[in-house]
């Protein structure tokens, strides 16, 4: 029978999280329930708000999409601002998990390139992790059968990078080789693991989207581009949150218990 005098636990401290969004309509999507489970997030509203947060004061930082790429610097001041605070992250040894156009900016500020891809890549597409990959200790115990070193996935994306120095690939896609990277305690994420239907219809309600999808993949395919993301989500969407869980706890968690 309990005395009633036994200490009582205190709950873990919530992880400081800076979320870097581009736009509105690209929220963190199935990242989003461990985000709540295990931060305290502070969005950044790069667009509107200054870059000159002090990166060191977080644990760590989610990069999330846009529809603007890094080659547009030149008409979008901020993109080098925010370029600038990945680079001072990453030399506060601040771990960083990038998405979409936020890989393409991690590739960028730690000295990959970024271009135009060959072939957009759009829709549903399959990743297939390498050997690293499937070593990785945020990515490969989370991958589950019937085909563990593939994900069907939502693309959208006309950019491509190349690997920084010093990453390590751990994915690749049929027309994209540099679906997924890892340098340090840093994660570059090509493909929108985080996308359902209702998100890929939110993009697809806007019609200039709508019309440089059609342009790529034709109506009737881009009329079932959000039916396909649904069909995703079984298993996409608890992947995601398998992976930001994994990271957050054992990379970020880990690194935050050393100080």
């Amino acid at each position: 029978m309990s005395s009633g005098t036994e200490p009582v636990e205190a709950p873990p401290e919530r992880l400081r999280l800076l979320e870097i969004r581009h736009a509105e309509s690209e929220p963190p999507g199935a990242y989003g329930p461990a985000l709540d489970a295990v931060t305290e997030t502070t969005t950044l509203r790069i667009w509107r708000e200054p870059a000159t947060i002090d990166p060191t004061d977080f644990d760590a930082i989610v990069v999330l999409g846009g529809e603007m790429g890094v080659g547009d610097a030149d008409r979008i001041p901020w993109i080098a601002d925010e370029l600038d605070l990945l680079r001072r992250a990453r030399a506060g040894d601040v771990p960083i998990w990038g998405v979409c156009l936020g890989a393409q900016m991690l590739a960028a500020a730690l000295g990959g390139e970024v271009s135009v891809g060959d072939t957009p890549e759009l829709g549903v597409c399959r990743v297939s992790l390498n050997d690293a990959g499937m070593a990785d200790p945020v990515w490969g115990g989370a991958v589950t059968a019937p085909a563990p070193r593939e994900i069907d996935t939502v693309q959208w994306h006309f950019d491509t990078f190349t690997l920084p120095p010093g990453a390590t690939l751990l994915a690749s896609s049929e027309s994209c080789a540099t679906q997924l990277f890892r340098v340090g305690n840093c994660y570059g994420v090509q493909f929108h693991l985080e996308a359902g239907g209702d998100l890929v219809g939110g993009w697809l309600s806007h019609p200039d989207s709508r019309c440089a999808v059609a342009e790529v993949l034709g109506e009737a395919a881009t009329d079932r581009f959000p039916t396909d993301a649904a069909a995703a989500e079984s298993v996409t969407a608890p992947l995601a949150d398998a992976v930001m869980r994994r990271w957050l706890t054992e990379v970020v968690g880990s690194r935050r218990s050393r100080w």
